[in-house]
């Protein structure tokens, strides 16, 4: 910060790397510096949140289940196939871990998992037939069967998803328009699901923008799955548990995306 003090007037030049001062009161230097520092933070704060997707969650949901958030990223990418050096890692290093730590436990025990299929119950759908789709993932780990390679962001994606045990779902931005909500679907609401036919979302919570719904944490539909062509991505984790730590959480996927996905400019917010 480079300060410039005379009787009229004290010009404050901010400089991230050094900074100089020439002043006759101390006083009144520290007391603009101050303010200037304040109101430079709110303004870098209110750009980057301005930079997010608008997001929200349907406030009505919280009388039924209280312990709702949403874990967001925004990043810039260039999708690739999947990388062999990833999956050496996760499944050296990773996967055991996790299958060791899952080992003899009942699903509705697993972190994650727990708050997921309890969400589920609360608002009418039966988590045996309908599954989280992190409980999928993890029962795949458990049997000792290979994730699904898919391409450098949903690999990543599912690497999240099994180490915290909370559904996570990456979704191409370009095709999200307007404001994104968390709501609960209605009666006759659904869409075509990745790699599934059909399916019926009512009472499910799901996200949904001025098209319509297009993911949850049960299985995503194909309007907004991510793919070669995708260049701007919204990932969101689902959380069911107030005991989750969402913000190491999203700083733990930011340094996955980033090393393993090509993220670039990440953004990041809990609603």
């Amino acid at each position: 910060m480079n300060i410039t003090v005379n009787k009229k007037f004290i010009l404050i030049e901010y400089s991230t790397y050094g900074s100089k001062k020439k002043a006759t009161d101390r006083g009144k230097i520290l007391l603009v510096s101050a303010l200037f520092l304040w109101y430079n933070e709110r303004s870098l704060y209110s750009t980057m949140e301005a930079a997010m997707k608008e997001i929200q969650i349907d406030k009505n949901l919280y009388d039924t289940y209280p312990e709702i958030r949403l874990g967001c990223l925004e990043f810039e990418t260039e999708v690739k196939d999947s990388d062999e050096k990833f999956w050496t890692y996760l499944n050296q290093e990773i996967l055991p871990k996790i299958r060791e730590s899952i080992e003899g436990k009942e699903w509705g025990e697993i972190p994650g998992v727990r708050g997921s299929r309890a969400a589920y119950k609360a608002f009418g759908r039966n988590p045996g037939r309908y599954r989280v789709s992190s409980e999928a993932l993890l029962r795949r780990v458990r049997r000792g069967d290979e994730l699904y390679h898919v391409n450098s962001v949903v690999d990543v994606n599912n690497l999240i998803s099994v180490e915290s045990g909370l559904s996570v779902g990456s979704y191409d931005l370009d095709e999200i328009h307007g404001t994104v909500t968390l709501r609960k679907a209605e009666a006759g609401e659904g869409y075509q699901g990745i790699g599934k036919d059909f399916l019926d979302m009512e009472n499910m919570l799901v996200l949904a923008d001025e098209d319509g719904i297009f993911g949850s944490s049960m299985s995503d539909s194909t309007r907004a799955m991510v793919t070669e062509k995708t260049k701007h991505v919204l990932v969101v984790i689902y959380c069911f548990e107030d005991a989750a730590d969402l913000d190491a959480l999203l700083e733990r996927a930011k340094e996955a995306f980033q090393a393993y996905a090509g993220a670039e400019h990440i953004e990041k917010a809990i609603f």
